[in-house]
């Protein structure tokens, strides 16, 4: 089988592809320029490619000896494939490379898919962010504040 993925950095041409996943799997998307503003700032952004097309993307923020994981997602139609999986170990081998020794991330207390990708990965939850997320209809959802150790 040949492997037709790859990850590589987010270009500015990338971020209407990036914007229509987001679109799709958010129920409060970023906006476009937002993803724009990560890679003219210097956030660590990265896409990742099959078949010559975005499916994925994450971006990754930095401080002091901490990253911080602000976006990881994958196409819906891509998703349940593993691309999650890869893409999240590739974005915590960068955060090493960065000399980050602790990864952080918020994720939506309903989303079970990512959770479990997470505490495969020893991310431990280290407390909530009350009404955190925006849902339909004006409805709020709670986050997971999740950790793990580099090292």
């Amino acid at each position: 089988m040949v492997n037709r993925n790859n990850i590589r950095k987010m270009l500015l041409t990338d971020t209407p592809a990036v914007f229509a996943i987001e679109e799709q799997i958010s129920v409060a998307p970023w906006s476009e320029q937002l993803f724009k503003d990560c890679i003219n700032v210097g956030y660590d952004s990265w896409v990742l490619i099959e078949d010559k097309q975005v499916v994925g993307y994450g971006v990754l923020s930095y401080a002091v000896n901490e990253a911080h994981i602000l976006q990881l997602a994958i196409a819906p139609e891509k998703q349940r494939q593993g691309l999650g999986e890869k893409l999240l170990h590739h974005l915590l081998d960068q955060a090493k490379i960065k000399g980050a020794e602790e990864a952080f991330l918020e994720v939506r207390e309903s989303n079970l898919a990512a959770r479990a990708l997470y505490q495969k990965y020893n991310f431990v939850e280290v407390g909530i962010r009350k009404d955190y997320y925006e849902g339909l209809n004006g409805t709020r959802e709670d986050g997971l504040s999740l950790t793990c150790s580099l090292y």
